[in-house]
């Protein structure tokens, strides 16, 4: 069986319909909306087609109105985008949004399966979980959890680390990577073996419908270049 693993789509339909790779079931980890130009296309091309999708603390600030609590780098860019995202989205986009789970557990093609955005605690804002964290760090952030593989998201990064019987993987960003690689970013899961790949696309497509949103020249100008 072959899982395709997204996260970070961040409103970017151009990057999310890059991905082509064939698979037979859809993750998505969060973070559906801010800073893109297209947020209810592409909750709709994750509704249609997504077996589970969690909440990332984008998700859950545009619906309930709340902080993201990004980093303050990011946080006009945020702000600005998810007030005009508020005005794009329908009732049902938003109650979607709401009712996304923290967490989730699957048991899929002989293994089990943990799905969060940031931390395996539910933690939506957690920036630890990084490629080069500690051992330790890892082991302590997945006690308890008891699956064979845990999928996060949330740092843009791409990562594949082994604690004992567990593997974490983050698939990286297909929205907004910062991996060095502007190209959308996600993993497949195959029977379970993991492999990153990189879905290219024209930049030029969301940075055009960046430059006629309603936003400010310097944001519309720090999202573009982090796309490019």
């Amino acid at each position: 069986m072959r899982i395709a693993i997204i996260s970070d789509l961040h409103a970017n339909l151009a990057a999310v319909e890059s991905i082509q790779e064939p698979y037979d079931l859809l993750l998505c980890l969060g973070d559906l909306v801010d800073y893109g130009p297209q947020p209810r296309e592409v909750i709709h091309w994750v509704r249609e087609r997504a077996l589970a999708v969690i909440r990332g603390n984008h998700d859950y600030a545009l619906a309930n109105n709340a902080d993201c609590r990004c980093a303050p780098v990011m946080r006009e860019a945020s702000v600005t985008t998810r007030r005009w995202h508020s005005q794009l989205l329908s009732p049902e986009d938003n109650e979607y949004l709401r009712r996304l789970p923290v967490t989730e557990r699957l048991q899929l093609a002989g293994a089990t399966f943990h799905l969060a955005h940031a931390a395996p605690s539910g933690d939506l804002y957690d920036y630890h979980i990084l490629p080069d964290a500690p051992d330790e760090a890892l082991t302590e952030a997945i006690e308890g959890i008891g699956t064979d593989f845990v999928l996060l998201g949330h740092t843009h990064l791409p990562m594949l680390r082994t604690i004992g019987t567990t593997t974490i993987i983050n698939p990286g960003s297909v929205g907004q990577p910062r991996h060095g690689d502007s190209r959308a970013s996600y993993a497949i899961w195959e029977d379970g073996e993991v492999s990153f790949h990189h879905g290219a696309y024209d930049v030029s497509r969301t940075t055009a419908l960046l430059k006629q949103a309603p936003l400010t020249l310097s944001v519309v100008i720090q999202l573009s270049t982090i796309l490019e």
